[in-house]
């Protein structure tokens, strides 16, 4: 196994926080909005509420095997030859999920900041940097994490400032009139812009903390804070514009800080995108290093040349994001990593812990 260091629960405060927040940030919230219109804070509030949930069962599926990250105790609870095949599955969806940021920021990126650098430029370097990163030690990367939450801090500014320009209260009204029904269905869709709690599944043993139950309150206040995030920019964006007006903006959050004038940055929207790049960064590399780790496990015997499987799925994902050019392919390709999540971060972890359960299986610690 690549050497390991403990984590504080701070350290893995920053690495949740900064790993389920994306490139969904500049889009939010179009995706939550189709159904609920100006109540789309409330359907994001619901999806915090649900991955809460499921940030439960993962906690407690971890907790039965507090000694060993789940690419190893996953044989303990399904056999060899099954957990070999759910270790491969696991690491492709975790490389599909690093390939997905990748390529919706890169496209973001081509279209407001970079309009004439090739696709593949952009994509190969961003590959490279995240490849470069999770190519690390966990400890080092969540030590990369907790300098980019600094970056993270700053746009934190820049976008509560900015959406408290000229806007409209009325926009929030009559609050709820769309009904708990139309609330409900844009809530499942938002739960996908919390995923990133699901590394807990690999770094729970690597975390220092006098108590179990102490990582579960670091998961909550991660998950909380995230929530508190996508709630307030939701705001911003009702504040500022009204539900038609919402419907034809791709990126809401990117016209408001256009819009915002600043007297030392001519461009505070261009500022914020650069910026941001590196919190996006951070889900890249995260994800790659997970399906890494997931790869290592393929077999009894650990593959323990874990820079050699980064690059190798940084390859296969640049190959893939060249593709990426194309926004129908986009579309079609988030539509599809949505109906993925629902299996592996949500029914994956229930079935293996109901599983865990029924049999009596259960790790030392």
């Amino acid at each position: 196994m690549i050497r390991m260091e403990k984590l504080s629960l701070q350290q893995l405060i920053c690495l949740v926080i900064l790993t389920q927040i994306g490139a969904h940030v500049l889009t939010i919230p179009i995706a939550e909005s189709k159904h609920s219109g100006y109540d789309s804070w409330m359907s994001l509030l619901i999806g915090g509420g649900m991955a809460q949930v499921v940030i439960l069962i993962i906690y407690q599926l971890s907790k039965r095997y507090a000694d060993r990250p789940l690419p190893q105790y996953i044989f303990a609870i399904v056999g060899k030859p099954l957990g070999s095949v759910l270790n491969v599955l696991i690491a492709l969806f975790f490389a599909q999920s690093s390939l997905m940021v990748l390529v919706t920021y890169s496209d973001i990126i081509n279209r407001w900041v970079l309009f004439t650098t090739p696709w593949f430029v952009i994509i190969g370097i961003s590959t490279a940097i995240a490849a470069y990163i999770a190519s690390s030690t966990l400890r080092s990367v969540v030590t990369i994490t907790q300098t980019i939450m600094f970056m993270f801090l700053i746009c934190f500014v820049i976008v509560f400032i900015s959406g408290t320009g000229k806007g409209d209260l009325r926009h929030f009204l009559p609050i709820g009139s769309h009904g708990i029904g139309a609330i409900m269905k844009d809530a499942i869709p938002s739960v996908w812009a919390y995923a990133g709690y699901e590394l807990l599944l690999y770094v729970f043993p690597f975390v220092k903390c006098r108590k179990k139950k102490d990582i579960m309150i670091a998961m909550s206040v991660a998950n909380g804070f995230t929530t508190f995030f996508y709630v307030m920019i939701s705001f911003i964006v009702t504040y500022n514009f009204s539900e038609n007006q919402q419907k034809s903006i791709a990126e809401p959050m990117v016209f408001i800080l256009r819009q915002f004038r600043w007297p030392i940055v001519q461009s505070l929207d261009i500022l914020f995108m650069t910026i941001w790049f590196s919190v996006t960064t951070v889900t890249v590399y995260v994800y790659l290093f997970l399906s890494a780790r997931h790869l290592a496990f393929i077999r009894s015997k650990e593959i323990r040349n874990h820079p050699l499987l980064v690059w190798m799925l940084a390859f296969v994902c640049f190959s893939i994001g060249i593709w990426g050019s194309d926004r129908q392919w986009i579309f079609r390709f988030i539509k599809y990593h949505d109906m993925s999540s629902m299996f592996f971060i949500m029914i994956v972890p229930t079935v293996l812990l109901l599983t865990s359960l029924v049999r009596g299986k259960a790790g030392v610690g």
